[in-house]
């Protein structure tokens, strides 16, 4: 559970929200997006003029995790400081700090993501994934880290996070995100476990409609029950809901209109804080997001969401302001409600430290940067883990023909197959680094990445064109491809072409899903690697040429027959399972 705060702390809660006016107490119950504000001249002036009309009680700061890391540390520190100078309370920064502070800011160190720590499988390394991540992240200013995804990988065609959760196994699960949490909370960096009442269940994606976790109470409280009794039993500082259903909690509507758990009070405040015990801080999902808008118009919605036992929404727009003031003198939202969840975000802030940020909006608990980076040291220190998690998380998945690994002398000629044509637009090019680290150790490398006519393959063998190893590199970036993590479009299309071929023994490559032998079971040869993180693009050339063992053993299940989970909407919400062939 949550520690007790000291009595100097409650006394600085107390009095805090006591002195706060409606709309002050009202903005501790928002978070805007500093990348969205209406102004492009960021100065103590604009910022003063901006938190004077809506005085915001914390920010989203640096990179999405739908979109590339960006910026530098030193820049996010001055931003941070310039904005706490100005505010009259002490904010909160937030941002998607899922695979280390460099997941977020680009000169930070970026760890390989979940998938990868779970396939290394420590939870002494889960913790140093997590007190690096804090170290760094609190360096560059922020305070709250909506990280770990503690979801779990129940169903492969999952789009949302069978790239950045621990695998499919609820042990695990817990074991790990509790590791990275105590990294995390025991260095300045509050923990938000997410997406409450659990992604995994459903085939789609909640960016698009609200998703349905089919499983039955038992069920439910044997996974994702198990998870988060653990994390809130630990000390879990906030838990982010997800426009996601749990039916056996909350049935649905009168029009079978599944109710996402961020406007349901039954699944936010009886079964969260009440029958789960958590006394943190609920966080809604983002409110932009397709699974929330259905729900109805904006007042309707967002009265809901925080009516349900939210107590900060995530990117309501500053019309907030006015709605709740409304809301709260019409009587839809009581006083007592909204006190509630200022004090929990007063206590967050409490335990955080943050009341102890000076006039100039310094932080005496963040490490001083040095080149925007941590010292010397400790940066060291951080990039071990990366290299750490990234050597340990290599998985051999098959090798029934025993190509692997390479021999080094007789392996001059490869074919390369690449298998991310949908996501060109997105994938920042990561995927030419195989193809270069392939080529600085002096390979010829051939590149097939048009598959129209489909026989192109097998119109080179015949003009006599061999390979020593033919490499089938899969990768698909979060959202690189709306509502599917798997090979589509031009990617199936290449599953087909290469089977046209006499010659080769594709060894697959997955960079992304550790699924894709679902999608090409014919493959005898294929090794997970999880993302095209530097470290795991070296080290897993390093295995494939024998330089270093396989040590990853896969997080999910992947030789039995897999299980195709269809959701049905309405009142008999429930699991198809259908074999592959």
């Amino acid at each position: 559970m949550l520690r007790p705060l000291t009595s100097e702390e409650q006394l600085w809660v107390e009095q805090t929200l006591a002195s706060m006016t409606l709309r002050e107490k009202i903005g501790q119950t928002m978070q805007d997006h500093a990348g969205r504000l209406p102004f492009k001249d960021l100065n103590e002036e604009t910022i003063g003029a901006y938190l004077e009309k809506y005085p915001v009680g914390s920010f989203f700061i640096g990179g999405e995790i739908i979109l590339k890391a960006s910026g530098r540390a030193e820049d996010y520190r001055s931003w941070t400081s310039m904005f706490q100078k100005a505010s009259k309370y002490p904010l909160l920064f937030s941002g998607d700090l899922e695979f280390g502070a460099g997941s977020a800011v680009g000169s930070l160190t970026a760890f390989p993501p979940l998938p990868a720590l779970a396939a290394a499988n420590d939870e002494a390394l889960a913790y140093e994934y997590g007190k690096y991540t804090a170290m760094e992240g609190r360096a560059a200013g922020f305070t709250w880290a909506f990280a770990p995804t503690t979801d779990i990988a129940l169903n492969w065609m999952n789009p949302i996070i069978t790239t950045r959760c621990l695998g499919d196994d609820a042990k695990r699960v817990a074991r790990l995100s509790a590791a990275i949490i105590q990294g995390m909370q025991e260095n300045g960096l509050a923990a938000c476990a997410k997406h409450f009442p659990g992604d995994g269940v459903d085939f789609r994606d909640q960016h698009i409609i609200t998703t349905v976790n089919s499983l039955p109470e038992e069920e439910w409280w044997s996974t994702y029950g198990y998870v988060a009794e653990r994390l809130i039993q630990q000390g879990l500082m906030s838990c982010m809901t997800g426009h996601i259903a749990l039916p056996w909690m909350e049935g649905t509507t009168p029009c079978d209109q599944p109710v996402p758990a961020t406007v349901s009070r039954k699944v936010t405040t009886d079964l969260l804080r009440g029958r789960l015990g958590f006394d943190g801080v609920v966080l809604s999902d983002a409110l932009d997001m397709g699974g929330f808008l259905s729900w109805g118009g904006y007042e309707k919605r967002t009265l809901d969401c925080f009516n349900s036992g939210t107590d900060v929404l995530l990117w309501p727009g500053i019309r907030y302001f006015e709605l709740m003031e409304k809301a709260l003198d019409s009587g839809k939202v009581s006083l007592e409600r909204l006190d509630q969840s200022v004090r929990h975000v007063l206590e967050l802030k409490a335990r955080l430290g943050v009341r102890l940020i000076d006039a100039e909006g310094r932080d005496p608990q963040a490490v001083r940067l040095q080149q925007d980076k941590l010292p010397k040291e400790l940066d060291a220190e951080a990039r071990t883990v990366s290299r750490e998690t990234a050597r340990r998380c290599i998985t051999l998945v098959r090798n029934r023909a025993g190509i692997l690994p390479l021999p080094i002398d007789k392996t001059r000629n490869v074919l390369v197959i690449k298998l991310n044509k949908p996501a060109e637009g997105r994938t920042f090019h990561r995927m030419d680094r195989f193809i270069e680290l392939l080529e600085a150790r002096g390979l010829q490398v051939d590149v097939l990445d048009e598959f129209e006519p489909l026989d192109t393959i097998r119109r080179w063998e015949q003009e006599g064109r061999r390979w020593d190893a033919a490499f089938i590199p899969y990768f698909l970036t979060l959202h690189g491809m709306m509502n599917t993590a798997r090979p589509v479009g031009e990617s199936a299309k290449g599953i087909w072409a290469m089977q046209h071929a006499e010659t080769i023994s594709p060894i697959g490559i997955s960079f992304a899903t550790p699924y894709l032998l679902h999608d090409i079971p014919f493959l005898d040869t294929l090794v997970n690697a999880y993302s095209l993180h530097e470290d795991t693009l070296e080290m897993m050339l390093q295995a494939i040429f024998g330089e270093i063992p396989f040590e990853g053993v896969s997080p999910v299940r992947l030789e039995a027959p897999g299980e195709v989970q269809i959701q049905i909407i309405g009142k008999e919400a429930g699991t198809c399972r259908t074999h592959l062939s």
